[in-house]
């Protein structure tokens, strides 16, 4: 199941996961668990450090696989 939360109002809700995260725990409260936005915070740097986009977005599922 997804759970699609449409933001108005705001052009720039966030370039990655992490950041929208953080941006949705100010207005909702949070959506992943704090292990998750770790790994997934984990993930992203190592993304940037192979790739050097800044854009990247990466899903709990992502998360939940590394350990």
């Amino acid at each position: 199941m997804s759970l699609q939360i449409i933001i108005r109002g705001k052009k720039n809700f966030g370039k990655t996961r992490s950041e929208q995260e953080k941006n949705l725990r100010k207005d909702w409260g949070p959506t992943l668990t704090d292990e998750q936005l770790d790994k997934i915070k984990f993930i992203e740097k190592k993304a940037k450090e192979q790739t050097g986009s800044e854009h990247n977005f990466f899903t709990p599922i992502d998360a939940d696989k590394v350990e």
